[in-house]
């Protein structure tokens, strides 16, 4: 409920709340008291009218001053001096207005403290009612702000991530262009080409927030036929796509990189042929993405940062708040998988990574 919403609650409460006074009062003085219409109606709507204005110069000024919660006692002490004024307002006017009703003056002099009373009392109530709503609203901006900050530096890492990830998949590309130039100049520019049209995919789409798996895969592919110019005949990827998946939108960039880590463990450092599986389907609400590439435990594996998985696993994180979208395992391959795998293999490397379905619906950004 917004500031301006509580607020317009109160006073229009006070309001009502006021009126119902000055019934009651004006009921009281005409009927009970037995003091004329007019004197019954200016004595209820004038003192109360007067008290609703004090209510409101008090709230403007909780916009300014807000004492802490040991001294609340100010406000009790607040409330007791504007009760003292009003009560003196109201008589001094009404007395002005009236010098020569005798029994009606006598009867304010034997009313005033109960007045007074009851004036404090209310005063005290509708400024504690506006104390706490303007702490709670205090509260609310401070906590607006800074789920603003942690929103800001989650977009501020996000970007960063997604920038590192171009120039990361650029240094290989390029070195395995620069190691096909001298010997093969044709598949060289052949992988340029097609170098060219993954990264300009990717500019396209460098401001969706969200892209349907059809998208991303179109562009795997395009990153997938570059490897191939670099790996021939050795490279082969198998595909089982189910096709309720294409439709659905996921992040971008979160695919690429584990297609990466396959290959680099997969093939470098081997001379055989690989053949690398990538599945996807749905299960328990989540597009499930999995690739297989065959690992051999025993061979030296190229160097590298380990920026392509951790950079999805936080990722992952910063759009999900959640650490277990992304799994890896190694295990033992069968004889027949390994052989049909590629002969330097006796272990599968499995990436799995989860993308929630809810994503189409609340967009990106992770819940707190």
């Amino acid at each position: 409920m917004s500031q301006p919403f509580k607020t317009a609650n109160i006073k229009v409460s006070s309001a009502i709340l006021l009126l119902l006074i000055s019934i009651g009062q004006f009921y009281w003085l005409w009927t009970r008291k037995d003091f004329s219409l007019e004197i019954a109606l200016v004595d209820a709507l004038g003192s109360n009218a007067l008290l609703y204005g004090i209510f409101i110069f008090l709230e403007y000024g909780f916009n300014y001053y807000l004492p802490p919660v040991a001294r609340l006692g100010v406000i009790g002490v607040q409330s007791m001096i504007f009760a003292a004024a009003w009560i003196l307002i109201c008589q001094w006017t009404l007395h002005t207005l009236y010098p020569d009703n005798v029994r009606y003056q006598e009867f304010w002099t034997e009313t005033i403290y109960i007045r007074g009373l009851i004036g404090w009392i209310l005063l005290c109530d509708y400024n504690i009612i506006n104390y706490f709503l303007g702490r709670l609203t205090k509260q609310e901006f401070i906590s607006e702000q800074e789920q603003n900050s942690i929103q800001l530096r989650k977009e501020a890492e996000l970007f960063k991530l997604r920038q590192q990830l171009h120039p990361h998949f650029l240094f290989n590309s390029l070195n395995s262009i620069n190691a096909l130039i001298g010997k093969e100049p044709k598949h060289a520019r052949t992988m340029v080409q097609q170098l060219s049209e993954f990264l300009r995919h990717t500019l396209k789409k460098e401001d969706n927030e969200l892209i349907t798996f059809r998208e991303e895969m179109d562009d795997l592919h395009i990153y997938l036929s570059i490897e191939q110019v670099r790996f021939g005949h050795r490279l082969t990827i198998a595909e089982d796509i189910d096709v309720g998946c294409m439709d659905i939108r996921t992040p971008p960039f979160l695919f690429q990189p584990l297609v990466e880590n396959a290959i680099k463990y997969g093939l470098y450092g081997t001379t055989g042929p690989v053949k690398i599986l990538i599945k996807a389907r749905v299960e328990d609400q989540q597009l499930v993405f999995s690739i297989i590439n065959p690992y051999d435990p025993d061979a030296v594996t190229t160097k590298g940062t380990g920026f392509g998985l951790e950079s999805v696993r936080r990722r992952l994180y910063l759009l999900f708040a959640r650490n277990d979208l992304l799994s890896v395992r190694m295990e033992k391959a069968p004889e027949a998988l390994a052989a049909e795998a590629g002969a330097d293999a006796s272990h599968h490397f499995t990436a799995i990574l989860k993308i929630p379905l809810h994503l189409e619906k609340t967009g990106t950004e992770p819940a707190d």
